[in-house]
């Protein structure tokens, strides 16, 4: 780790005072400074920031140079007006978007002799951060199309923002920003983290037509925002206004408007076949929001409710030889889904606002694979799947305060509980502790009868899903954000104190889960069809460890000149959620030195305390006409651990009475290993497995223990990343802007899961450094010799944005990148080829993306009402490994037959587009009838390619993204 973390300590005592850990605002700043017409700073000038939606106010009185400051201004349209003595006002119009700190500089005319005139500014107004930020607006969330409602689709606007192909636990919020993980972005709503941390995913949904705008943060974001190593969504609902507003809509699809999908099956010359109908589909998401004055220009509501039925399928990719036993090779997947929400605006006077909002989500996904819709394995039969889904609620107050001209406070404290359950098919919908007892479980020998286990072959899986059961959280806040003017420097000073539970009910390899080397049936008279390994889990799956996290931040935006401006920034963040394990730690000890002796295996985790995250930035304008922005930065991000780990520790460790992993071809793996002839040891043991299939072996008829630890390194380190960027904007006039950068992001200490139960001996052999165990698997930072986990990512991000008028607007995007890394890990154990050699596993990272390209248009064409707005997307392909179960030459451990990321599959384009009819009913009261069609033009997006030397469909891809669809809706606005 660089030394920064040691020299920003010293920094850390100017905090002390402040409570704090991630904080966040989408609230707005403006700040500037006022001058004469030669120059000269103009104190004693009032500012005044009216919102016109609903008239709330805030002013300031410019400084002895000039400088003024309106921080904590909720997003909108506003009128600034400048007002002294002897100079006529000067007012200006602007629109304030979500996160953004915009310079208006301001320059006052004399009044005449008689009377002041009132005059009308144009000055330009001019972003002070050097932050990365895209503003996806509402104009944009509401006419784009897209298929799901869910406004973060639109995030891949963003340049240097892709979506990731990324399933199950990693799948996080579905798209990798910087080449980043897609779970290590951070997401806000409201200025309150809409995380879930076990996932890196949304937690509460946000229907599409409740969210006002969100901020896409690609790089270089403020010391304000934390724990997000990768970008940030910084997200704003709607809020109610004087006039009141209603909305009411529906989005309906079925199979008779979409093309039929691919099969999931190859013919004799590895051509794909499609199936010649499309199968059963429907849905219907309707919904509506209303908000208002409750008192006009004092109190505001805002209330919205969307519910979702839908219907669907997938279709599955297994091999020839399983299609003659499974008839079932269409899923039917299904939505159920309500999600409510209620938000009250305060403007309790000129100097304290409030706001509340309370969100209650509940749903219900069908038949998925992971935890989200489209997440299963093609080779995931319907067995094998589960249910996923239940409670998320969030309660959220907020506090403005103008204390003085120069001091502004923010509070705010938010709570959110989110408790879905994983309900395995096969076992009628049970999970976690109910599932073990249906299935006979014991803590003696574990699955006695076989009953529901995971089985799993290169074609095809069978039995169970890998995990179920309960993995939640509650999650409280505390954050605080204060503002101090001096001089030029603006200094914000701030953060949260959190308190962060999980909910763990979870049965993870406890009911027992075989795998196979080859697609056939199990007959115990012919030893090739015998599986080949073993995992299982004897011992609870039960906690709800609890802990408080605090963090502090200052930074300073600090305008040396009314053209240049430095972001100076600090972060610090203590992150303890992996302590929480540690009291488990001396049970579990205690328990394997009396039942195999030797001494105590685990340590107890120490918290990473060196988590200093220092900023620098600069913008400078170098042009009288202001129209031109230039800017770099450099900083450190960390991201926080994520409850899955701690998960899978207390589950398939600590709590465990024994855990064993068995793996006929490996020595690791194979207590009969004979190295003098690998077929004989490897035969021993898948013999041993197939005496008791499915249910557990007797663990007494192996020659020596086969413990296995799942676990964390007791020193294990938060990853981070190091980013920097430069780059500059142009405005073309009033209609048209440019922007391009160039981002290097390299994620330190990235996590990975070695064995790191192996040692070198000095002949060069390898032998196991503690006999009890088969292994020892441990998320860490680095591999037994040191070599850390990375991601390396360089890109250049350009966008374009042409506005002609009003009704008429495009955008262009277009990131040419190249991301490498060292490690495929994502939230879970394992991933590493060699666990002395990350080398190994250096290639193109599994979110290398050399082209990205996206461009989003709509327009209103004049006299008829009718809109077109639509997205063309293009994506180069993404890399695979070739893989192999069969050990490759005399090591222990895996061996890659090929590098890692040697192959690509196939670049993917798509055409989205909608037509739109608008009908007036006088004043502002419309009908709108939307047709929308997703792939346009049919293409065939070729998904997840086989990479295993074992499957009969190596180098095909097993799956394909939506064909053509097209989907009906209709919204009335009043």
């Amino acid at each position: 780790m660089f030394s920064h973390t040691r020299l920003g300590l010293a920094s850390i005592g100017i905090l002390i005072l402040v409570v704090a850990a991630s904080a966040q605002t989408a609230l707005g700043t403006l700040r500037g400074v006022v001058v004469d017409q030669q120059g000269g700073a103009l104190p004693g000038v009032t500012i005044t920031a009216r919102q016109f939606e609903t008239n709330a106010t805030s002013t300031a009185v410019t400084g002895i140079e000039g400088q003024y400051f309106l921080p904590n201004l909720r997003p909108g349209h506003y009128l600034i007006t400048a007002e002294i003595s002897s100079f006529a006002p000067k007012k200006q119009e602007l629109d304030l978007r979500v996160g953004q700190e915009l310079t208006i500089n301001l320059t006052m005319n004399l009044a005449g002799v008689a009377t002041s005139v009132e005059v009308i500014g144009t000055s330009i107004p001019v972003g002070t951060q050097s932050t990365l930020a895209t503003i996806i607006t509402n104009k944009q969330i509401d006419d784009l199309p897209t298929v799901s409602r869910d406004f973060s689709q639109l995030a891949t606007l963003s340049p240097g923002a892709t979506e990731s192909n990324a399933t199950g636990t990693g799948q996080g919020t579905g798209v990798s920003i910087s080449g980043q993980r897609p779970f290590v972005n951070g997401i806000t709503v409201d200025g309150a983290s809409n995380q879930m941390q076990f996932y890196g995913r949304q937690a509460n949904d946000f229907p599409q037509d409740w969210i006002q705008e969100f901020q896409v943060l690609s790089n270089s974001f403020s010391a304000e925002y934390g724990q997000a190593a990768g970008g940030m969504l910084n997200v704003i609902t709607r809020s109610g206004a004087n006039t009141i507003q209603a909305r009411g809509y529906g989005f309906f699809r079925s199979d008779k408007f979409d093309s039929p999908p691919f099969a999931g099956k190859y013919d004799t010359s590895s051509q794909p076949i499609f199936l010649t109908t499309t199968p059963p589909f429907t849905q219907q998401r309707y919904g509506g929001f209303l908000g208002g004055p409750i008192v006009k220009d004092r109190i505001f509501y805002f209330a919205g409710l969307e519910h979702l039925g839908l219907n669907s399928s997938e279709v599955l990719g297994i091999s020839n030889f399983w299609r003659q036993f499974v008839t079932d090779t269409v899923i039917p997947t299904g939505e159920r889904e309500t999600v409510g929400m209620g938000k009250l605006d305060v403007n309790v006077s000129q100097r304290n606002r409030l706001y509340f909002r309370y969100t209650d989500d509940y749903k219900r996904y069908q038949n998925v694979g992971g935890t989200s819709p489209g997440s299963a394995s093609p080779l995931s039969t319907l067995e094998t799947r589960e249910t996923f889904g239940g409670p998320l609620w969030n309660i959220l107050g907020n506090w403005t305060t103008t204390l003085t001209n120069t001091t502004f406070n923010e509070l705010r404290i938010t709570y959110g509980v989110n408790k879905p359950w994983i309900l395995a098919n096969i076992a009628g919908g049970l999970g976690g502790s109910d599932i073990l007892s249906a299935a006979g479980y014991n803590t003696t020998n574990g699955n006695p009868t076989g009953k529901f286990a995971v089985i799993t072959y290169p074609g095809a899986s069978f039995g169970a899903t890998s995990f179920t059961g309960l993995e939640g959280e509650g999650n409280l806040f505390l954050i605080d954000n204060l503002s101090i003017i001096r001089g030029r420097h603006q200094f914000k000073i701030g953060g949260v104190l959190a308190r962060q539970q999980m909910y763990m009910d979870v049965e993870a390899a406890h009911i027992g889960q075989f795998s196979f080397t080859q697609d056939s049936v199990f007959n115990p008279n012919d030893p090739s069809t015998y599986p080949s390994t073993f995992s299982g889990n004897i011992g609870s799956g039960v906690a709800n460890p609890a802990v408080w996290n605090p963090s502090v931040y200052v930074q300073d935006t600090w305008q040396l000149h009314n053209s240049l401006t430095l972001n100076l920034g600090l972060r610090y963040d203590l992150d303890n959620t992996p302590t929480t394990v540690n009291q488990f730690v001396d049970g579990y000890n205690q328990r394997i030195v009396a039942r195999l002796g030797g001494t105590a295996p685990l340590q107890k985790s120490v918290a990473d305390k060196n988590n200093v995250a220092p900023r620098l930035g600069v913008v400078w304008v170098p042009t009288e006409d202001r129209k031109t922005t230039l800017r770099g930065s450099f900083g450190f991000y960390y991201d926080q651990n994520h409850w899955n780990f701690t998960d899978i520790y207390l589950n398939e460790t600590l709590l465990a009475l024994r855990r064993v992993a068995l793996n006929a071809n490996t020595q690791a793996g194979n207590p009969f290993w004979t190295p003098a002839n690998t077929a004989v040891g490897i035969a021993q043991m898948r013999a041993f497995l197939a005496k008791s299939f499915p249910a557990y072996p007797d663990l007494t008829g192996l020659p020596f223990p086969q413990e296995t630890i799942l676990g964390v390194q007791p020193n294990y380190r938060i990853p981070y990343s190091a980013n920097f960027a430069a780059g500059i904007t142009h405005e073309f006039g009033n209609k048209l802007s440019a922007r391009a950068d160039y981002v290097h992001t390299h994620t330190y200490d990235a996590s990975i899961g070695p064995d790191t139960n192996w040692q070198i001996n000095a002949d060069g052999s390898y032998s196991r450094k503690d006999p009890r165990y088969a292994n020892i698997t441990l998320v860490g930072n680095c591999d037994l010799s040191g070599n850390c986990g990375f991601i390396n990512y360089n890109g250049v991000e350009t966008r374009i944005e042409y506005r002609p008028q009003a009704d008429a607007r495009a955008g262009v995007s277009y990131t040419l990148s190249k991301t490498t890394s060292n490690m495929s890990t994502g939230l879970s154990t394992g991933g590493v080829t060699n666990p002395f050699n990350l080398g190994e596993d250096l290639g193109p990272d599994d979110n290398d993306r050399r082209h990205n390209f996206v461009a989003d248009a709509s327009y209103l064409v004049p006299r008829i009402d009718v809109q077109m707005a639509g997205i063309v997307t293009y994506r180069s392909a993404l890399p695979y490994s070739v893989t192999s179960s069969i050990l490759v030459g005399n090591r222990p451990f895996s061996q890659r037959p090929e590098p890692r990321g040697d192959k690509r599959g196939d670049s993917e384009s798509r055409t989205d587009f909608r037509v739109s009819k608008i009908f007036r009913f006088g004043g502002k009261s419309t009908a709108t009838a939307f047709w929308e069609v997703f792939n346009l033009f049919n293409t065939d997006n070729w998904l997840r390619y086989q990479g295993s030397l074992q499957s009969s469909q190596f180098g095909l891809a097993l799956t394909e993204g939506p064909k053509r669809q097209q989907q009906l809706g209709f919204r009335f606005d009043f």
